[in-house]
Order: C-alpha cells, then structure tokens, then sequence
C-alpha cells in the first residue's frame, strides 16, 4: 500500500496553496469588466454574442496578474490574438471528422512548439487550441468574423479595466524591481561568506527573474552579477560597498540614473566589477532584447519543445475525437477546454494541474448547482458570474484549484443567463473528469518521458551552457564574442533546472526521487555559475584564476551523472 500513500501524499502537496499574495486590485477590476459584460447580455438580450464577449473576459482575466503593465498588455494581446484565429479557423473550416481533428492537433502541436520561447507564447498557444475548440462545439450561429470579433470586445473590456493605472504609473514597476534587485544584492554582499549567504542567493535570483520580465535593466543586471562573484569569493564585502548598492536602489526608486561613486580596494575583482555596475558608463556589458531573442528561438528548436508540440497535439486531437463521437450539444467544447488548460508546456506536471482542474471543477460546479437551485433572476447570476470571475483572479496567485473554482462557477452561471439548467454543472463535470482522463492516460501515463524527469529538470542542457559559458569566461574580455548570450544561457538554464526539479518533487514516484536527488545538484549548478562569472571579473582585471577553473571543470564533470 506504499503506493496509495505515495499517491495520496502527491495530491496532498498538489493542492498546497502558495506563497504569493491574493490579488485583490486584480480581482476588483475583473469584476466590474465582466460585470459590464454580463449586464450587458442581462438588459439587451443578445446572449449569444455576449456569451462569446464573456467568454473573452473570462479569458483574459488569467494575463492580467502581477508583474509590468507592458508584459500584461503583451499577455493580454498574445491570448487574444490566439483565440480569435483559433475561433477564424475552428467556425470557418468545412465540418468533418477528419478537418475538425487535425486542425485541433495541429493547433495542439503550435501550442506546444512556442510554448517556451517567452512568457507571452503559452498564452498564444493555449488560446489558438481553446479558440479552434470553441469554434467548432461552441454552437454559435455567428460568422467566423463575428465570434472573432466579440471575443476581441471581451478582452478589450478587461483590458481597459485593468491596464487604466498604467496611464498613471508608467516605469513605476521597471524602476521598483531593478531597485529590488539592488537591495537583494546589497543583503547578499552582506552575508557573504555565512551561513545565509545561500538564502539570500536565492532571493536574488528571484527579484532577478521578476525585474527580467520588465525587459533589460542594465544597471541592476551589472550589479547582480557583481554581488553573484563576491558571493561565489566567499569572502565579507566592505560595509561601504553594500552602502554604495543602497545608494543605487535608491536612485533607481526615484528614477534617477544610477550614478555612485567608489573605489574598490585593490584584488578584489568583485569589488571591481561593483565600482564598474555602479557608474553612469559600465564597460561590463549586460543583456539585451537581441539575445534574448535568439534565446527564445533557439528554445523552440530543443528535443522538449518537439515533445511538448507532440504530446500537446496528441491530447488535443484525442479530446477532439471524442467530442466528435458523443453527437450531443451538450458536450461542448469543455472537454478539448479541459484538455488544453491541463497539458501546457510551461508547467512540467501534467499530474499536478489534473489534480486542480478536478478538485477545483467539482467544488465549482456543486457551488453552481446550490446557486441554480432556487432558479434566481437573470440580474443575480449576472451579479454571481462576475463575482465568480472575481474570485478565480483574487486567487490565482495562491493555488490553481481556487482559480478554477471561480472560472467553473462564473462560466456556468453566465451560461444560464438564457435559462437555468439544472443538469449544466453535472454534464461539464462530466467533460472535465472526461478531459481530465485524456490528459493523464494520452500526456502523462502512455506518453514515453513519464517516468523520467522533465525536461525542464534535466541537468544535462543547463551543463553545456555553463561550459559554454566556462569557455568565454576565460579568455580576454575583447575576444568574448558571444558573452552576453552565454552568460544569459547560463544563469537561465541553470535556474530553470533547479526550479523544474522542485517542481517536479510533488509528482508521484519514481519521478518525485529523482526531483529530490537532482534538487541538491541543481543548486550547486547554480552557484557554479556564479563561480564562473567569478573568473570572468578575475579574467577581467588581469588575475586568471586557473585553480578555480580546474575546480569548476571538476565539479561541472561530477554533475553529469545526475539528473541524466
């Protein structure tokens, strides 16, 4: 019965909410824009294109979370854009079997393909399938145009409710992460060389990642990399260095340029590569849109990205046979829905996202169902709808679950504007459980990688970049042809292995064993990283470090039996 426990321990951790705190001006504005929509359909009576508008809204309410107003509106965008070919291509291509399949695989297949060039790609690709399915089961009597363009109309909805601060606070966010970044590196250079310094790493790595999401931000870049070699040194960083850090934040809080003055002691190329970060004219460079570019496009042409576009297309074109072969209205496009939420290539576990979509399913639609009971007025499930709505995005940074228990119970309670049915909540249950099946057996149980890591988790791609990055730091600084996008390739891989594999962790065995003996490598992977870009500041002032090299090639050598 070790297994049971095993399986009952992995759903457990599956629906542990998170960190991250609720997002309620978010979830404010989501509902007054599906308010508006909702009440719309209630006064004027055009419920099949306001259905298609909310549908929209619903939509668009998952990119509207945290991070910079830029990086919502591309999210924004990039959904809708999606959806609106999907629904082009799903209403206007000829109904048959066979075109009504292979345009969902093939969309299934683009979905998986893009799904790691960037934080916007998913989103693209998980509305091109969603779009595809609701255009051919949807049941709209709309024209292709028509369905396109009323979903447009839901997006921009909650696009003006939610992007209108943007007006008010432009740069606010860039300028607060990059002095985030400051101020972590500033506490790393603090503890260096004690016991807290691994902590404090792992902070910074994090307000990195959230200020890379606001596009380069070259001051904060320069001096993360500098507090990444003293703490790679291990030896105490001056107070008046970590000072100098603060100053910066400071200007960066208040939007001036970074421009502080200091003088490093002599042999310290950490301290030097600081004095660097923190002028008005860096020599050090940082990256750049052009790198990253060339990042995300070689990601597509990866084995995991033919995977993911194989398994993705796979489970679409299964879960769109099946609603073909059930000839009943009332499984509409829900099922291929489920599927397409469920196996999406930026989330490793196809495990962990069932087990939310069902748990969260079945409490949305029982709450549904006690709702529709005493058959209220059009006005009150306009009003329940939208506040459903509300609640998927007030706690969708906690745990997926919540947030489909709100998507579930809004996109019901919208769906009987024009007339309460009762049986609604169990047949969309029954799609989902239906959906959820597909996903698990077609993306998870028969899929060929299941019992392996992820490839996400794996080690051995995050390896070749830190050779490659190993092989520019060594030598001059002027002949480091491709240093940006091999420090870049690096830093990225490296995190991304450590953050699969605790990912990974809450998976059944035997992938869950393997998580946790990888976890620790990928660890030391990451601060091998920082130990190169130690030798490239040492390179940088005249002081190669061979004996760090050696080392580092030694360690880097040990790394490639795990995780392989």
């Amino acid at each position: 019965m070790h297994w049971l426990a095993d399986l009952l321990g992995s759903i457990s951790r599956s629906l542990r909410p998170g960190p991250s705190p609720l997002a309620v001006g978010a979830a404010a504005r989501a509902v007054v824009a599906a308010g508006i929509i909702a009440g719309f359909g209630v006064l004027f009576g055009d419920l099949q294109a306001v259905a298609v508008a909310y549908l929209g809204a619903a939509c668009a309410v998952a990119f509207v979370g945290g991070g910079p107003y830029r990086l919502r509106a591309v999210g924004l965008a990039a959904q809708s854009v999606g959806a609106a070919l999907g629904i082009a291509a799903g209403a206007a291509l000829p109904w048959s079997a066979t075109v009504v399949v292979v345009t969902a695989c093939l969309a299934g297949a683009v979905s998986g393909a893009i799904g790691t060039i960037g934080p916007a790609a998913p989103g693209f690709g998980m509305m091109l399938s969603i779009g595809v399915a609701f255009g051919q089961f949807g049941g709209a009597t709309l024209p292709w145009w028509q369905q396109s363009a009323w979903y447009l109309l839901g997006t921009a909805v909650v696009a003006s409710a939610t992007l209108a601060p943007w007006a008010f606070q432009r740069g606010a966010f860039e300028r607060q992460s990059a002095a985030a970044v400051m101020e972590a590196a500033a506490d790393l250079c603090a503890v260096a060389g004690t016991a807290e310094g691994r902590a404090a790493r792992t902070r910074l790595a994090s307000a990195s990642a959230v200020a890379g999401t606001a596009g380069p931000q070259p001051a904060a870049e320069l001096v993360a990399f500098a507090a990444a070699t003293m703490y790679a040194d291990g030896d105490p960083v001056p107070p008046d260095a970590v000072a100098a850090i603060r100053a910066a934040a400071a200007q960066l809080r208040s939007g001036e340029p970074v421009s502080v003055s200091y003088e490093p002691p002599a042999g310290s190329p950490g301290l030097h590569a600081l004095a660097d970060a923190l002028g008005p004219a860096p020599r050090r460079p940082s990256a750049s849109y052009g790198h990253r570019l060339g990042a995300a496009l070689r990601s597509v042409m990866t084995r995991n990205a033919v995977a993911n576009a194989a398994r993705i297309g796979i489970c679409m074109g299964v879960a769109t046979a099946l609603t073909v072969l059930m000839h009943e209205p009332a499984h509409s496009f829900w099922l291929p829905l489920t599927v397409a939420v469920i196996v999406r290539p930026e989330y490793g576990s196809v495990f962990v996202r069932t087990v939310n979509r069902v748990c969260g399913t079945i409490a949305g639609a029982l709450v549904t169902a006690l709702v529709l009971m005493p058959h209220p007025p059009e006005a009150v499930l306009a009003v329940g709808a939208a506040t459903a709505l509300g609640f998927a995005v007030l706690t969708a940074p906690k745990l997926y679950a919540l947030n489909v228990i709100g998507v579930t119970a809004s996109a019901l309670l919208s769906s009987s504007l024009a007339g309460v049915d009762p049986v609604l909540p169990v047949l969309r249950l029954l799609d989902t459980m239906t959906g959820a099946v597909v996903a698990v057996v077609f993306g998870y149980l028969l899929w060929p990688a299941t019992r392996r890591l992820p490839g996400v988790a794996r080690l051995d791609a995050a390896l070749d970049a830190a050779r490659s990055y190993l092989d520019e730091a060594v030598k001059e600084p002027d002949a480091r042809a491709r240093w940006q996008v091999r420090r870049d390739d690096a830093y990225r891989l490296a995190h991304q292995a450590h953050a699969g594999a605790q990912a990974a962790a809450v998976e059944p065995p035997p992938v869950s064993a393997m998580a946790i003996k990888v976890i620790p490598a990928a660890a030391e992977l990451e601060d091998l990283v920082d130990a190169i870009t130690a030798v490239a500041a040492a390179r940088d002032v005249g002081e190669p470090n061979l004996k760090r090299v050696a080392m580092i090639e030694r360690r880097l050598s040990a790394l490639e039996s795990v995780g392989a």
